[in-house]
């Protein structure tokens, strides 16, 4: 037994080996240093929070940018509805519309037969509906105005809040037609000493043979003397229509006019839009601007004033096309919507009033009064046919009213309704296409006359433009005003200063709330205030809303490089270094980059050639 018990010990390999338990087993640890533990936690620490940190700073740049983004398109969305649609782009609108409504009228009366007739029957319908529902947009700026300022005035300090907005934006709207009129006014000046001191004013220069000589214009002979005599009556004719009509006095006392027939806009726009007890609304009120339909008497009464003293100043042809298509527009508010015979006889008063405009030549005066009198007869036989309308009396007596004006407005193109600026250039022509008596000197040289012309081009389009926007969007602005605007778009300012707060309170450190306030809050709070300086500075829907993205975006990168700079000014502590690093990075970016390689390229082809 002890024999085969040697024999499997020596068979096994094992046995070899002391026979332990794993209990027995002592396992010898290799030595760690303590300092590399240390180390790998620590690093593993900053690891970990550099990673928090940019994560977190991560999530405040989504946060930041989809923030400023969402307040952004909120702010374009709610500019666009503040206004609705209203001004140029609702005329446009309601153009198509009325087209629309014609070509309508015509497909049910020839009863539209075939499905793609049909088809186009009810698109153009459904159209008509959207156009609508695009029209009422316009009456967002009147709810939102009329509501605010009634809330405001439930208190004494909203109320005192709501009135200096006003007032304030008042007198910004007065000092930009000021100053429309004031550079009117100087060249009015221009022209009128420009003549005083013309020899041909001053008779002292010419002998009596000359001051005797006759000379004919537009058919009237007068001597010389009686010429000069007339042009100087023409001259104080024009200072004295200037003054009367259109100096600071007199926009003051149209003014004051202006806010006596407005007043009292708010209650009747809150019947407008809300109907009164017993009287249901009538939705027809929503399909257009209700400040501008309200106002709209008061406006036209304005209108004629301005007009009629425009004509005493300047009364040339497009003044005469703009009068005249101003009472076409007005004639198209006053007409029922269903009226197919009145929109095809706007349609065709409005392509005479164009061929009216163009006519020129040899032939000019002759067809200009070959159209007046067809313009005439229209409007002759339109009246015929509103009497026998289904208008009511009162209706009928305003059509009537405005046909009738449009009749007397195309009469004044004959030369005998010429204003005191037509009589003066008609003088000046005349005595620029005659000789001084005995010799070959012009009356009033080439020269002279070029810079009269000019003066006089001058005045009329600038006294056209400024009376153009007294009559439209200044008035307007002011009707906006009496019913609330001025306070709502002060209010609206803190929307973007509120959203960019938050990007400010959401920083961590003083770095990242400079960082926030610059590249966030200042862009956004700049474009909003830039649209209401445009509101107040009259600019259009389009052209406010592209003044203030612009600026908006300019902003944006003048933030985001005045952040980038602050950073640097942190990490250096030094301006004089930030100043110079961007000053070389200016420089070396003018630097063009394709100049050295090809200066090496003619090197290599002038080595080419020599060992060819």
């Amino acid at each position: 037994m002890l024999q085969n018990n040697n024999i499997q010990t020596s068979n096994n390999i094992f046995s070899l080996f002391p026979q332990y338990s794993l209990e027995q087993a002592n396992v010898v640890q290799k030595p760690v240093s303590k300092v590399s533990v240390n180390s790998s936690e620590e690093e593993k620490k900053d690891s970990i929070e550099l990673t928090k940190k940019k994560s977190s700073k991560a999530k405040k740049i989504i946060f930041g940018s989809t923030l400023a983004s969402t307040i952004i398109t909120a702010g374009i969305v709610s500019m666009f509805f503040a206004k609705g649609f209203h001004g140029s782009s609702l005329k446009k609108l309601t153009r198509f519309k009325e087209k629309l409504a014609r070509e309508i009228s015509e497909s049910s009366s020839n009863k539209a037969e075939g499905i793609t007739q049909k088809a186009v029957l009810y698109t153009k319908k459904g159209t008509q509906k959207a156009i609508d529902g695009l029209e009422a947009t316009s009456n967002f700026a009147a709810i939102k105005d009329w509501t605010c300022d009634r809330i405001l005035r439930l208190n004494k300090a909203t109320a005192k809040f709501a009135d200096k907005s006003k007032s304030l934006f008042k007198k910004i709207v007065d000092k930009t037609l000021g100053k429309k009129y004031d550079k009117v006014e100087v060249k009015v000046k221009d022209l009128t000493s420009l003549l005083k001191h013309y020899n041909i004013t001053n008779l002292e220069n010419l002998d009596e043979a000359q001051k005797i000589m006759p000379v004919t214009i537009k058919g009237e002979t007068r001597t010389l003397a009686e010429w000069v005599e007339k042009l100087s009556h023409e001259i104080k004719r024009l200072e004295s229509a200037y003054d009367d009509g259109f100096s600071l006095g007199a926009r003051k006392l149209r003014g004051q006019k202006r806010t006596k027939l407005l007043s009292g806009i708010s209650d009747k726009i809150k019947e407008k839009l809300f109907g009164t007890k017993g009287n249901k609304v009538d939705t027809n009120n929503y399909r257009t601007y209700v400040t501008q339909d309200v106002s709209s008497a008061a406006q036209q009464e304005l209108r004629e004033e301005i007009l009629r003293a425009r004509k005493k100043v300047t009364n040339n042809i497009p003044a005469i096309y703009d009068d005249i298509k101003g009472k076409v527009n007005q004639f198209s508010n006053s007409i029922k919507f269903q009226d197919t015979d009145s929109l095809e006889f706007i349609t065709k008063l409005n392509q005479q009033l164009d061929a009216f405009k163009k006519c020129s030549g040899a032939s000019e005066a002759a067809s200009r009064r070959k159209i007046v009198e067809e313009i005439s007869s229209s409007v002759d036989d339109f009246i015929e046919l509103i009497k026998k309308s289904d208008y009511t009396d009162i209706e009928k007596a305003n059509l009537f009213e405005i046909l009738n004006s449009i009749k007397t407005s195309a009469k004044s193109s004959s030369g005998k309704s010429k204003g005191a600026l037509e009589e003066i250039m008609t003088i000046l022509k005349g005595l620029n296409s005659e000789t001084l008596q005995g010799t070959s000197t012009k009356i009033i040289s080439d020269a002279e006359f070029k810079d009269f012309s000019k003066l006089s081009s001058k005045i009329s389009k600038g006294l056209d433009s400024a009376t153009e926007l007294e009559m439209g969007e200044y008035f307007l602005k002011h009707a906006e005003l009496e019913v609330g605007s001025a306070a709502t778009d002060v209010l609206s300012l803190l929307f973007p200063i509120g959203a960019g707060a938050i990007a400010i309170a959401k920083g961590d450190d003083k770095e990242e709330k400079v960082s926030a306030t610059l590249t966030t809050c200042i862009p956004l709070a700049g474009s909003f205030a830039t649209f209401i300086y445009g509101t107040t500075k009259m600019f259009s829907g389009a052209k406010n809303l592209m003044f203030s993205l612009v600026s908006g975006i300019a902003l944006g990168k003048l933030g985001n490089y005045c952040d980038k700079l602050y950073k640097k000014y942190k990490e250096s502590g030094s301006v004089a270094k930030v100043a110079k690093e961007e000053y070389d990075n200016f420089w070396t970016d003018l630097t063009p980059k394709y100049a050295q390689p090809l200066k090496d390229n003619k090197k290599t082809d002038n080595k080419d050639k020599k060992s060819k």
